[in-house]
């Protein structure tokens, strides 16, 4: 099974410590997954930051119980189910959410609910089934994503030598070395080079095209394939801001030469992750709880 959302680990969790045994949060996880069955690959399965996803909804379902009231910290990183969850486990129902505490008293979710208003917007409204930490993520996502076509419809207003400089620049930065536009009359369609070294003895050459709409087919990447031939090159990169066909896909497939080709969502990416043509707005921490450090008090 996949991991469930953190709202259905709420009553699974406070059912497993209603035996009034203390455990902590990483105990408490274990013997959860072996309950639901839980496989590997669901418990490998992690946030972009890294952070095991599943017992990141784990401590979501215990914050939620601990503002409930319904369970209750007894030290050194340890919890149990407390007096009130223990009378109020039998009139429970079997999935619990922030909506039911809230509607009862139990806790505050304020922001959340706010967000859930029956006259917001559906775009506007959180998906109560993520962890706040999910939320965040999938914000972050939405924003990149924002971003990356930001970039790339300004490269494609841009002048085609100023995008060949772009590309010089985002290779460079990207540790490919220093390079330069060479995109001249007489230079078979090369746009630029990037040396490896000091003595510019390893070289790769470069074909930027600024293209808006029609993709980039097998005559173009023959034409660099030509082109790579006459300087005695084995390796090039192809760039543009729209797409590639098939046939010039098939193209750059050649066992003795390495041709990487980089699309104009690629390339927005790219640019985005190395910082070229972006500046970073704020940056934000988002900690958690360090429970092996109370465990060892």
């Amino acid at each position: 099974m996949s991991v469930p959302k953190y709202h259905e680990l709420i009553r699974p969790l406070l059912d497993l410590v209603a035996d009034g045994r203390p455990r902590n949060l990483r105990e408490a996880s274990q013997e959860l997954a072996e309950q639901l069955q839980l496989t590997d690959d669901d418990l490998a399965e992690t946030l972009p930051s890294g952070y095991p996803r599943y017992l990141n909804r784990v401590g979501w379902a215990k914050s939620d119980l601990n503002k409930t009231g319904l369970i209750e910290s007894c030290g050194r990183g340890l919890f149990r189910i407390s007096a009130k969850g223990r009378a109020a486990l039998p009139e429970l129902p079997g999935q619990l959410d922030r909506k039911y505490f809230e509607a009862r008293g139990m806790g505050s979710w304020k922001a959340v609910i706010a967000q859930n208003a029956p006259d917001a917007a559906p775009e506007a409204r959180a998906d109560e089934t993520l962890t706040p930490e999910e939320q965040i993520d999938e914000t972050l996502t939405e924003l990149q994503d924002t971003l990356e076509q930001e970039v790339l419809a300004q490269l494609r207003s841009i002048s085609p030598a100023s995008f060949e400089r772009f590309v010089v620049r985002l290779l460079a930065a990207m540790g490919y070395g220093v390079g330069e536009v060479t995109g001249r009359s007489g230079d078979g369609g090369i746009d630029g080079v990037i040396y490896e070294d000091r003595l510019k003895l390893d070289r790769i050459y470069l074909q930027a095209k600024r293209w808006a709409d029609a993709p980039v087919g097998g005559p173009e990447i023959n034409g660099f394939l030509g082109a790579l031939a006459k300087h005695g090159a084995d390796r090039g990169v192809f760039v543009t801001t729209s797409r590639f066909t098939q046939d010039a896909r098939r193209a750059a497939e050649l066992p003795h030469l390495r041709l990487v080709l980089i699309d104009g969502e690629e390339l927005a990416r790219l640019a985005v992750e190395h910082n070229v043509g972006v500046s970073i707005k704020r940056k934000i921490e988002l900690k958690r709880l360090d429970t092996d450090f109370f465990d060892d008090l």
